[in-house]
């Protein structure tokens, strides 16, 4: 239950970004969340929700966006999205590949008010 933690890591990166902006509020969060990042969504939700409260984002619309498994061939050079872990590229079949999108959970954007 390591989204958990992750909430946790959440609320004190944008109370590190709130401190920059005195007077202002969050009203949005925007996570984006790598199909293969190794987070549950709905975990995510709940860890959310609980740790939320009384917390600087606790009346804030959080959102999630998901992000797909996107990898790169090395050897043709094409870009091409799995929704499996499956490094093989469809194109030319090499397993040389680099993964360049879907591993990964960012705090995508934030929405600051006026307090």
């Amino acid at each position: 239950m390591h989204e958990f933690f992750i909430v946790q890591n959440i609320i004190r990166s944008v109370e590190e970004c709130l401190a920059e902006y005195p007077g202002k509020r969050v009203e949005k969060v925007v996570l984006l969340i790598g199909k293969f990042s190794g987070v549950e969504i709905d975990l995510l939700k709940t860890a959310l929700d609980f740790f939320k409260k009384g917390s600087v984002i606790e009346n804030a619309e959080i959102v999630i966006e998901t992000e797909d498994l996107k990898l790169k061939c090395n050897e043709c050079g094409k870009e091409f999205v799995k929704d499996k872990w499956d490094m093989m590229c469809p194109y030319c079949g090499s397993l040389n590949t680099t993964v360049i999108a879907g591993q990964d959970m960012l705090l995508k954007t934030l929405e600051l008010v006026e307090d």
